[in-house]
């Protein structure tokens, strides 16, 4: 039975990989050295995760930090070759962009070498730096690793670091569990691993078009982290069983809003405006269904406690959610009449269960969310009606609970487009791929 490294580089991608079918399987095909910079075996052992004879952990302690600092700084400030990007061209007009004028001043010495100074060449410029570590090697060696896998392309230090060291031994890395929106907002920050696996044929095309991959060299496998929509489970509550749970009515329709991370400042006026919008008759009296990102503080929210049919919840523990925090995000959208979010893959996630959808886009600079390269095709499918003004969310709100059939051929069309493979079976596809590897 041959080896492979899985770097887990934190807890969103822990829940991922460790806590669904992707890891169970993955270690009935080979042996497993899971590498983290979180936790050891007895720390994996402690948080519940996927354990096995052919599955080890191991806790690795970053060796270049300060490389990934100083790489960060220049990537940002002298990578120009996707200036294009709208999400690029957004970033600049950022406060923490326009606030430092040490990466203004690198931006405006560096532009008459900008054909240079390209990802390809800080990765380059970094294969030259790394140290060398006498550590990764004797746990590829030890092991006889024959392939390291990484969540993305080499975003956060971690994975990095595994795919610089990788390269110095002559493994061959993929990345496998990168998102729909990666390719073009974090562009700059790309390492290119051999190998991609994409949730669908766009971001493969991305993957060519934006980052000259070969296109022998990015396989379709599907979404992982979405294959437990479409299994069938016997926990499922039923949805009056599952509103009660929550403290809320069955016997009237439910909105769910799920919010962003801590650093949007303008969540909590969402929330107002929805409760609002209810106690006002602007829209018919509903349950309110709030979920709080993994990245958004809970304790934000307190002012919002006992209030009637109402619920807000923290989706997992510590960033990471467990197979059980998922199955609760899948009702949350089967047994809900309305999602409401702003620009988030959520909505991909409401149109699996045909949910209408309705994004806010009326706030200052954060409208321009919807004109980035990942979500303007959303957008201007039709699949979503976009909120512009406070007057638009009482009117698409009553839109569609009068008619919550409308758009669903849009939705559908979605589905198929960034979601592709509906069998719940993408975890399987990601992993069999890798026989075409080693």
């Amino acid at each position: 039975m041959k080896t492979v490294l899985l770097a887990v580089p934190h807890y969103v991608f822990a829940s991922d990989l460790l806590r669904t079918n992707y890891i169970k399987y993955l270690s009935e095909k080979y042996r497993v050295v899971v590498l983290s910079p979180l936790f050891d075996g007895a720390e994996a052992k402690k948080r519940g995760y996927w354990q096995s004879p052919n599955v080890t952990y191991q806790k690795w302690d970053l060796e270049n930090p300060s490389l990934w600092d100083r790489m960060k700084f220049w990537r940002i400030a002298l990578v120009n070759e996707f200036d294009y990007l709208a999400s690029i061209k957004h970033f600049y007009k950022r406060p923490n962009y326009q606030d430092s004028w040490k990466r203004r001043l690198a931006r405006t010495l560096g532009l008459p070498f900008k054909k240079f100074l390209t990802a390809d060449f800080f990765t380059r410029l970094e294969q030259k730096k790394i140290k060398p570590s006498p550590a990764f090697d004797e746990i590829i060696k030890s092991n006889n690793i024959e392939l390291v896998i990484t969540a993305t392309p080499g975003f956060s230090p971690f994975e990095a670091e595994m795919i610089h060291l990788a390269k110095r031994v002559g493994l061959p890395s993929v990345a496998m569990n990168f998102t729909w929106d990666n390719l073009t907002m974090n562009s700059k920050h790309i390492r290119k691993t051999d190998y991609l696996i994409a949730w669908n044929e766009v971001m493969r095309k991305e993957a060519s078009a934006i980052h000259n991959y070969s296109p022998e060299k990015v396989f379709v496998s599907g979404t992982p982290r979405f294959d437990p929509y479409f299994a069938e489970d016997k926990k499922d509550p039923g949805r009056i069983k599952f509103l009660k749970s929550k403290g809320l009515n069955p016997d009237y329709k439910t909105v769910f809003h799920t919010t962003v991370t801590k650093a949007y400042p303008f969540q909590k006026k969402y929330i107002n405006d929805l409760i609002k919008l209810r106690d006002s008759k602007k829209i018919p009296y509903v349950n309110l269904l709030i979920r709080a990102h993994p990245l958004d503080l809970i304790e934000n929210y307190s002012e919002f406690k006992n209030i009637p049919d109402f619920c807000i919840e923290k989706s997992g523990k510590e960033v990471e959610m467990s197979y059980d925090d998922l199955l609760n995000l899948k009702y949350s959208l089967k047994y809900t009449d309305v999602n409401v979010n702003y620009a988030s893959t959520i909505t991909i996630e409401a149109c699996i269960f045909d949910k209408p959808v309705i994004n806010i886009g009326y706030l200052d600079r954060f409208a321009l969310a919807y004109e980035f390269d990942h979500y303007r095709p959303i957008y201007e499918s039709g699949a979503i009606k976009l909120a512009k003004t406070d007057e638009d969310l009482p009117r698409l709100i009553n839109l569609y609970l009068e008619n919550p059939g409308r758009d669903h051929d849009q939705r559908l069309a979605i589905v198929d487009k960034y979601v592709q493979f509906t069998d719940g079976l993408s975890y399987k596809r990601s992993v069999d791929y890798l026989e075409q590897i080693i």
